[in-house]
């Protein structure tokens, strides 16, 4: 059996992310958290909405850094910025067989794919179709494309994915999910 863990313990809410504008036009950098700039994966609740967010990054600060001026230029207020929870770190994969686990490291061309077992598995893709089928998360999940299908394991072992995630600047409790994606079966 291999092993895939998308190891999000580092967290945050967004309260105070948002970059303000500058005079004549523009944004100034937004305010991250320490720790942000990795390469690595995310996840984003909006918990007045329960919507989320599901990502993957070659570096998650870069990715938010634009994606926060937008939040500044439609005029968020502040106390929503509070609601919206985020934790995100690195994945890592162990293949069946082998003790030594894989720090998957996303970068183009191959940005979202691990080999395992010999395939390549999207890990973006698991991940969101993980937490839509695993985590019994209401809500939508902005990644149409990649949440709308099932996908089936497309390695010839099971796999045990587990996902740890931080308590999102107070707004969930730190935890984990695990479970086991059989040969065949889809999340």
């Amino acid at each position: 059996m291999s092993f895939i863990h998308f190891n999000l313990v580092n967290s945050s809410n967004c309260a105070g992310m948002a970059p303000a504008p500058v005079p004549g036009g523009g944004f100034g950098n937004a305010v991250l958290p320490a720790g942000m700039g990795i390469p690595g994966s995310y996840i984003i609740v909006n918990t007045a909405t329960n919507n989320r967010y599901i990502g993957i990054a070659g570096d998650i600060g870069t990715r938010f850094n634009t994606r926060l001026a937008t939040v500044t230029e439609m005029g968020f207020p502040g106390a929503l910025m509070g609601m919206i929870g985020v934790t995100w770190g690195v994945t890592s994969h162990q293949n069946t067989g082998f003790a030594v686990w894989i720090v998957t490291n996303p970068a183009p061309p191959a940005a979202f794919v691990a080999v395992v077992d010999g395939v390549g598995v999207n890990l973006e893709r698991l991940l969101i179709r993980f937490c839509m089928t695993q985590l019994g998360a209401g809500g939508t999940v902005s990644n149409n494309m990649m949440a709308i299908a099932p996908y089936v394991n497309p390695t010839p072992n099971a796999v045990t994915v587990q996902l740890s995630w931080g308590n999102m600047g107070g707004l969930f409790a730190a935890g984990w999910q695990q479970s086991v994606w059989a040969v065949g079966a889809a999340f």
